[in-house]
């Protein structure tokens, strides 16, 4: 009932804003939206282009039309665009470079003029829009050659074409060109033809090309098309989506397929696991209980009021139905799965997920009023699983770690049509997230192939493999596993030499997965860690514990003959710490993980006495005393002994050194002017009277960028020394795992800095030593937080219960925002976060009305005031 009254005075307040004149201005926005996932960082469409329809009608049509000094301008034009320009930003370059209005007809010519550009309209993408190149250079005649050796390189076209192709098809998330040449090389075993880069418009018919950084034509990213298979897709009647029972339906009526929630990480209720290849799942969340639960109400009262004619006969096995509890009161959609027998049934709860006996007497016929809601259980399969779905380890630890539980999933793409969903679970109750996939595979690990680990034991011919900031040093030991490992990366190595196709290359990367990448030049195990979007990520070298940034195109699949073997192999790495060693608050200083890597790495006689033995999440974690090119095991001969003595370890301070950042950004117009309509994101919003916007057609800039940043800073921090921070310059900042453009507003003396998101709006507290020189490439880009108000308000002060509101409608939303004025906030001018915008809100995303926020405030506002 309470909810019901929650909608009605919804309803009332949207009636209302469509006859209110408060704001005079228009209650109809004409700015459509594209759907939005909710983080709005992990993009998979492609930005879209306002129509120039209206620009074009607003034109002077008295304006003279010389064909011939158009011509001249537009191939001067495109000679600062090689790489393209979208036709329908033509008449604003133009107006740029010339100072004069591009005249309507030119649009409608241009395809025609041949000899001056290429007009194309780029396949697999759902713009209008056409992009515009200059022409291609005159192919070089062909002379015929003689007495001369067939190429060893790949210069037929159509096989170049195809094999571009087969490496698109693979990465379907983008692939930048400058990848291209090496991993053409190392999947074909030929050279990739230079000139393709020199001119990407060759491509334009197998792919799409985008140029995400501004001002930096090198940087491309490729597309694959799509469009036949999309054709194709079409022509085609959609196949079902598969029942949780696995059974067909007897009859021709179904409710249509479940829509999942539009987060990224929704909740889920695990209720069976038939293999990791058949889990079946239930959403927890209002908008599925509420609606379930109202249907299972009306059913109730239905059934109840005429039961007798209702009553299913003659079960068949597939057949939909009604069933009556036990109690009689409780009524629920389910399926014959089972006839046992004369009076007993087995039948399978649709919108539960589990099936039950009952008595053949509490079957109903379904009615088709109660088809219209989706079965609200469905079936997913779990990531990396899919050799072994059906092992007594995967299924023993699913029914310890999943079934019962209410768990977030991440589902991946790429995901064909019909295709049941691929998943990765992960249970967040604890201090650490467990990745339910990764800790199956895992569970198949064989413990015996190690060394087992004994205190006072020593061990010989260990190898050091890396040495952490935060102490930990990990060790390889001698042991069976280790043995086997390395046999299998030798015929690794052998058939990827051989290997002259795609298929190893990762399609389908998630956080959990295991497979193979290059480490001192030779393919070695590793797991990812961390996707940043779907071309960068961390990933941890599992055999030497040293961690990587990667793009996408270095990781390969294990070969499917050696799988098996290399999945039970456990990792080689051991935790360990020195002991009698305590690690001071913070991390080491860079100067003592170099004098202890100098000194451990790749020494060839090292050995190993263990202290004492500690859990360490999962793992076991050993304090050891560490011996180098000696047999005596005297404490005062140790590693441990030697750091104890040195300078260093009386030295570690916090890295530090005098250079000094300027806060300088590229400064650009950014044409927002009072009465434009812009697509928004809201990634911080207090009250009515603060909040930030990103404009919603830059974020993939963004996603690009922040990629780009953890790629370099991941690499380079910690060997880095530490920049002399300043009030009020710019930095790179590590924020939970993430690289941030950040300015500083603020040194503590207890080695934190206060610094503001510039790109999302956002106050964070950071370690100094994880501040960095924000280098040139990365300030092309304009900071994307915009400070707003929202336009229409009087009132100053704001109560907790108004903010509130205004947070729930808009913050993490996207919405249109309507520019009412601009205001400078400093004496630079044309910089984004350097100015105030006033604007109306808008949620577009109700079908048929658009939902103006301040409206919404206002009403509330009033409310409340009347009620105090």
């Amino acid at each position: 009932m309470a909810q019901l009254t929650k909608t009605a005075h919804i309803a009332e307040l949207v009636a209302r804003q469509k006859s209110s004149k408060k704001s005079g201005r228009s209650q109809l926005v004409n700015c459509r939206m594209r759907f939005k996932p909710s983080n709005p960082y992990m993009l998979n469409g492609r930005r879209h282009t306002q129509s120039f329809v209206s620009y074009v009608r607003t034109l002077s049509l008295q304006n003279l039309y010389n064909e011939e000094l158009v011509q001249s301008r537009i191939s001067q034009l495109l000679q600062n665009y090689c790489s393209g320009l979208w036709l329908s930003k033509l008449p604003e370059v133009y107006s740029e470079m010339f100072s004069q209005k591009l005249h309507p007809q030119t649009l409608t010519d241009v395809e025609k003029w041949t000899d001056i550009c290429v007009v194309v309209k780029p396949c697999g993408t759902n713009r209008t829009d056409c992009l515009i190149y200059p022409p291609l250079p005159p192919s070089p005649s062909t002379v015929p050659r003689h007495n001369t050796t067939p190429p060893t390189s790949a210069t037929d076209s159509a096989e170049v074409r195809q094999r571009i192709k087969e490496l698109l098809s693979k990465n379907s998330h983008g692939l930048w060109a400058h990848a291209l040449p090496k991993l053409f090389m190392e999947t074909y075993k030929v050279p990739f033809p230079d000139h393709i880069l020199d001119n990407l418009s060759l491509l334009l018919d197998i792919c799409t090309v985008e140029y995400p950084i501004p001002h930096n034509k090198k940087k491309a990213i490729l597309y694959i098309c799509n469009t036949a298979d999309m054709e194709a897709t079409d022509s085609q009647q959609f196949s079902r989506h598969p029942l949780p029972s696995g059974l067909e339906v007897v009859g021709a009526v179904l409710p249509p397929p479940l829509v999942p929630p539009s987060e990224q990480y929704p909740s889920v209720l695990i209720t069976d696991a038939k293999s990791s290849n058949t889990v079946t799942i239930r959403y927890v969340g209002e908008s599925y209980s509420n609606a379930q639960e109202a249907m299972e109400e009306a059913m109730h009262s239905f059934y109840n009021q005429s039961s007798s004619h209702h009553t299913r006969s003659n079960p068949v096995v597939g057949q939909l139905v009604a069933v009556r509890g036990e109690d009689g009161d409780e009524l629920a959609r389910a399926q014959v799965m089972e006839v046992m027998g004369r009076d007993k049934v087995k039948v399978y709860y649709l919108d539960h997920g589990f099936s039950v006996e009952t008595s053949v007497t509490n079957l109903l016929e379904l009615h088709q009023d109660f088809l219209s809601l989706p079965f609200q259980a469905t079936n997913v399969r779990l990531a990396g699983l899919e050799t072994f779905s059906s092992h007594p380890l995967v299924l023993s630890s699913l029914d310890k770690l999943a079934v019962g539980k209410i768990l977030l999933m991440e589902a991946l793409e790429p995901c064909q049509q019909g295709e049941m969903p691929v998943v990765v679970l992960y249970d967040t109750s604890q201090d650490d997230d467990v990745n339910i996939n990764s800790t199956c595979l895992k569970a198949l690990q064989d413990k015996t192939m190690n060394n087992p680990l004994t205190v006072n034991a020593t061990y010989q011919d260990v190898c050091v493999t890396d040495v952490c900031a935060d102490g930990i040093i990990h060790c390889q030991l001698p042991s069976r596993g280790a043995a086997r490992l390395s046999k299998l990366l030798e015929e690794t190595e052998a058939i990827f030499a051989s290997q002259v196709t795609s298929e190893s290359l990762v399609s389908r990367p998630f956080s959990g997965k295991f497979c193979l990448a290059r480490h001192k030049g030779k393919w070695s195990r590793v797991e990812i860690t961390t996707m940043y979007g779907n071309r960068v990520m961390e990933i941890l070298f599992i055999d030497w514990g040293v961690p990587a940034t990667v793009e996408v195109t270095a990781l390969r699949e294990f070969p499917p003959l050696l799988l098996q073997k290399f999945v039970i192999i456990p990792p080689q790495a051991t935790k360990c710490r020195l002991a009698d060693l305590a690690v001071p608050q913070g991390d080491w200083s860079p100067e003592a993980v170099l004098w202890v890597k100098e000194v451990v790495l790749r020494s060839e006689d090292c050995k190993m006495k263990i202290f004492k033995l500690e859990q360490h999440k999962g793992d076991w974690l050993v304090y050891m005393y560490l011996f180098i090119g000696t047999d005596s095991q005297q404490l005062e001969k140790s590693i441990n002994y030697q750091l104890a003595q040195s300078e260093l370890w009386h030295k570690l301070t916090t890295r530090n050194n005098n250079n000094t950042i300027t806060s300088s950004n590229s400064s650009m117009d950014t044409g927002i002017t009072p009465g434009q309509n812009m697509d928004v994101f809201v990634p911080v919003a207090c009250h009515p009277g603060h909040f930030v916007l990103q404009q919603w057609q830059d974020l993939h800039k963004l996603v690009v960028l922040m990629g780009e940043m953890i790629l370099y800073y991941n690499q380079t921090w910690q060997t880095n020394t530490a920049t002399d921070v300043k009030k009020g310059d710019v930095y790179a900042a590590k924020i939970d795992k993430n690289w941030h453009r950040v300015q500083v507003k603020g040194i503590l003396t207890n080695g934190l800095v206060s610094v503001y998101e510039l790109d999302h709006g956002k106050h964070e507290l950071v370690q100094r030593s994880l501040l960095q020189p924000l280098i040139e490439e990365f300030r092309q880009l304009p900071f994307q937080a915009i400070s707003a108000q929202l336009a229409g308000m009087t009132q100053q002060q704001w109560t907790e219960e108004a903010a509130m509101l205004f947070r729930n409608h808009v913050e993490n939303h996207a919405l249109v925002a309507q520019v009412e004025s601009v205001q400078e906030l400093s004496e630079v001018k044309g910089e984004l976060w350097e100015r105030r915008l006033t604007v109306y809100l808008v949620d577009t995303t109700v079908e048929a009305r658009d939902l103006w926020i301040h409206s919404i405030i206002a009403d509330i506002s009033g409310d409340l005031s009347s009620a105090a």
